[in-house]
């Protein structure tokens, strides 16, 4: 009898030590809130840009782009509390940075320049060295980096559980406690409805040319006429960029077609970029292809902000090309390994018509500005 007794008592606290204390947000029972669904022909210009590709296991919610859209600005993300993704990433920059690398926690510095993120749903690659092919796992890279938020994702699960918005919001747009899957995902959403897409630009794209005025159009031939002679403009020369920045979208991003190319900035590679995730040695001082729109408000340029301004960046190609790069891209090298030496008043067209890009309703879009400040 005694020792039933014993048994009796081992088994009723092993039974209370199992019990989830209701009082302790880790283990908090998920309500039946429903999330209001989001069409995605609401987000996307169909009619621009054609609908993306997208997760079929996170479809888009009011809840989800809301609580992602929190997450990007909260700095509860870093080990200290001190940064969020929208300090390196701001609205008014096209969610890039006016800083060749940006810093992170405890003064540590980037070593690759901060990218702009718009129009990501149409994208294949991700960061510069396209080492990552869904946003869903590109957000933990900066979130554990050492030298951005240095953060680790046990200790994060921990901090969004016993944080009372976190604790609503997870609930209501996932069902779930918080955790860092379904932050993954809300993440996801609310990265994947930044769409850049009133630009001037957009209005020309396919030829509007009456939107443009007379430099600008000299500049759009420019822009897409092939080096030497085009048969369909007649220009005796063209600048050839439309091969890796063409469409609504300017950008390639077909990786196999120019949305993975080196274009020409070294012969020695310090950074080799796509072929440090491969291995392979063709694929050394490869990095993705950005887009050019709001190009006038995302520099510096390139990988590692080498070029301060756009006059810098058209200069390069105009007049510095390094064709002897060995694995410069076969549409550069097309051009016969000679400079384009573009005159004063032809750099002043490009650039006129790569100002035509600058989307100054998606700078200012209240609906992906920080919800922490109103």
């Amino acid at each position: 009898m005694k020792q039933g007794l014993i048994i009796l008592g081992v088994l009723i606290l092993g039974l209370s030590s199992c019990r989830k204390d209701p009082e302790d947000p880790l283990h908090k029972t998920p309500s039946s809130y429903k999330p209001t669904l989001v069409d995605p022909a609401t987000i996307f210009p169909v009619g621009k840009f054609g609908m993306p590709q997208l997760p079929s296991d996170n479809p888009f919610t009011e809840e989800g782009i809301y609580l992602g859209r929190m997450l990007f600005y909260d700095p509860i993300l870093s080990f200290d509390s001190s940064i969020s993704c929208g300090s390196c990433h701001k609205q008014e920059y096209a969610f890039a940075e006016p800083k060749k690398f940006s810093t992170g926690i405890f003064g540590l510095q980037t070593g690759r320049n901060s990218s702009s993120l718009y129009n990501l749903a149409y994208s294949r690659k991700f960061f510069w060295d396209a080492r990552q092919s869904t946003l869903r796992e590109q957000v933990f890279e900066p979130i554990q980096a050492h030298n951005e938020m240095a953060m680790t994702l046990p200790f994060l699960a921990k901090r969004l559980a016993r944080t009372d918005r976190y604790i609503e919001y997870f609930d209501k747009a996932f069902g779930s406690n918080p955790n860092v899957f379904d932050m993954s995902k809300a993440l996801e959403q609310f990265l994947m409805t930044l769409v850049s897409k009133d630009s001037r630009f957009n209005g020309f794209f396919p030829g509007k040319f009456s939107l443009l005025s007379d430099t600008e159009k000299r500049g759009a031939l420019l822009f897409n006429g092939l080096v030497d002679f085009d048969m369909v403009t007649g220009l005796a020369t063209g600048t050839d960029c439309f091969h890796c920045h063409g469409g609504a979208l300017a950008q390639q991003n077909n990786p196999d077609m120019g949305g993975i190319a080196n274009n020409g900035l070294d012969g020695n590679f310090t950074d080799k970029g796509y072929g440090a995730i491969t291995g392979n040695p063709a694929d050394r001082g490869l990095f993705k292809t950005p887009s050019l729109l709001n190009i006038a408000v995302t520099g510096p340029y390139m990988h590692d902000g080498r070029f301060a301004t756009l006059d810098e960046v058209i200069d390069h190609y105009s007049d510095n090309v390094n064709y002897l790069s060995p694995t410069i891209s076969p549409m550069m090298a097309a051009h016969g390994n000679k400079q384009l030496k573009l005159t004063p008043q032809q750099k002043a067209d490009l650039k006129a018509f790569l100002l035509t890009m600058t989307d100054s309703a998606f700078l200012t879009n209240p609906a992906y500005s920080n919800p922490f400040k109103k």
